[in-house]
Parts: structure tokens; sequence; C-alpha cells
């Protein structure tokens, strides 16, 4: 519950920036059409990848996956 916590704070953290200083996103503006199309490619990868590893690995697609979707909704 934590770990879900944490995520809720850190997408809520990044969003709200994204409306009170929207220059910061300038660095990502370039890659926000590649960051949209690639949803489902990376979601299908990430849960592959999820079924394939071990479990000190689950945790680093978790994070990885979840880095992706707070580019994914910020952009």
């Amino acid at each position: 519950m934590r770990l879900i916590g944490l995520v809720l704070v850190i997408i809520g953290g990044v969003l709200l920036l994204r409306e009170l200083n929207p220059s910061f996103l300038d660095l990502l503006r370039p890659w926000a059409p590649y960051i949209k199309n690639a949803f489902w490619g990376v979601t299908a990868l990430s849960a592959g990848l999820y079924l394939l590893a071990k479990k000190p690995l689950r945790k680093l697609v978790i994070a990885l996956y979840v880095v992706y979707l707070i580019l994914y909704l910020v952009v």
C-alpha cells in the first residue's frame, strides 16, 4: 500500500507541477508523440517481462513502467 501511495503522490506532484509551471515540459515536448504512440507496445513489453522475470527483476520492471506512466500522463 505504501508503494501505491508513493506512486500516487509522485504522479499528483508532477501533474500539479505541470499546471503551475508548464515550462518544465519543454524538454519533453519533442518526445511527446513517441511517448504517446508507444503506450500499448510498452505495456505489452512490460507485462511480458514481468511474467518472465524472477522476483528481484519484477520490482525493476514495475518501477520502469511506473516511470513511463508518469511520462505518459505528463506529456
